[in-house]
């Protein structure tokens, strides 16, 4: 263990294991000035340096033991004077602010990604469905009139208008004994080729009406069917008087493609490229905020390393390495004052 006298800067080297208790005194060989001396800690190695006194110079601390707890020996030094170590492994700051700002992205992008599965359908579900519920009411409500006069030339004119809407794959009605007497599709371009040839041929399907069928004691129902390769969301009213069941599909395909077509829009994709290129320029900002500090710092620690301690350390750079810089510039100097005061 290093000890240097604080009046005249000698340099003792002390065998620390001798020491009993937790501190000791000794008086300095050169100028007598009194040494008080604590036990560092077990993970601390001690320093060597050249020093010799004597056992008879020390004395005993009443409150820790005597002087047998402590010996002297002469410390050896390099040639060079100057302890070398290899250079630490390990990443960059660099490194440490991109994977920070890469996991911050994924992690962002993934809540998004979580939100959107978990609640974006389910909302454009009910939209869906409320939309093909006022269209089938409404076209309920038109149909009534014409079907209890058995005026069956008006209620194709409004299944066929109903089915003209935005959206609307097909606009059916039922008579009591559940046959087709109106049932138009808004665009059969849109169906399978052998869908379509069934329905030139036999007409409206009547596995539609079956695969939505109006359970016992409701008045209405909506239920998501594949009809001729597309998938849609038929919605299913009992008309008053049991006189039938009007049935308006949405398409669902139609829905999904227009999201789809949202998210993948210039104006989304410009938001993106935007917001990861902000991101970016964040991280080099970042990282040369903080490296470029840590390497003029660095490098002011190597110099002074080798004996440059006329140099001045400013500092520069966020708060902490400026604290450090300071540190390092208060540390400079005591070396510095010392090492003149061993030189006179």
């Amino acid at each position: 263990m290093l000890v240097i006298c604080e009046d005249c800067a000698k340099k003792y080297n002390i065998d620390e294991n001798k020491i009993k208790g937790g501190s000791a005194r000794f008086s300095c060989q050169e100028c007598g000035h009194i040494i008080v001396v604590k036990k560092p800690p077990k993970n601390v190695a001690p320093v060597k340096e050249t020093a010799d006194i004597k056992e008879s110079q020390v004395k005993s601390d009443p409150a820790i033991g005597g002087s047998e707890g402590m010996s002297q020996r002469p410390a050896s030094q390099g040639a060079s004077g100057i302890a070398t170590t290899k250079e630490g492994k390990g990443w960059p700051i660099s490194a440490y602010l991109f994977l920070t700002l890469v996991t911050g992205f994924f992690v962002i992008s993934g809540t998004f990604s979580y939100l959107y599965l978990k609640y974006i359908p389910e909302i454009i579900n009910q939209q869906i469905e409320l939309r093909t519920t006022a269209i089938a009411q409404s076209f309920a409500g038109v149909i009534q009139k014409p079907l209890l006069v058995r005026n069956y030339l008006q209620v194709n004119k409004e299944a066929q208008r109903t089915s003209a809407l935005p959206g609307v794959a097909y606009a059916a009605v039922t008579n009591k004994r559940g046959i087709v007497i109106a049932g138009f599709f808004s665009d059969l371009n849109r169906f399978d080729r052998q869908f379509v040839m069934d329905v030139k041929k036999k007409g409206f399907p009547k596995k539609i009406i079956k695969a939505n069928a109006l359970p016992a004691g409701m008045k209405e129902n909506s239920k998501q069917i594949s009809v001729g390769g597309q998938t849609v969301l038929d919605h299913v009213i009992a008309l008053p008087n049991k006189e039938g069941e009007v049935h308006v599909a949405v398409y669902v395909s139609e829905i999904d493609d227009a999201i789809r077509n949202v998210l993948l829009s210039p104006l989304t994709l410009s938001l993106v490229g935007g917001v990861l290129f902000v991101g970016f320029i964040i991280f080099l900002l970042l990282t040369r905020s903080i490296t470029k500090p840590t390497r003029q710092l660095t490098d002011m620690a190597n110099r002074i390393s080798l004996g440059e301690m006329d140099l001045s350390i400013t500092p520069r750079g966020p708060r902490e390495m400026r604290e450090l810089a300071v540190a390092f510039e208060r540390m400079r100097y005591s070396v510095k004052a010392a090492l003149d005061r061993l030189k006179k």
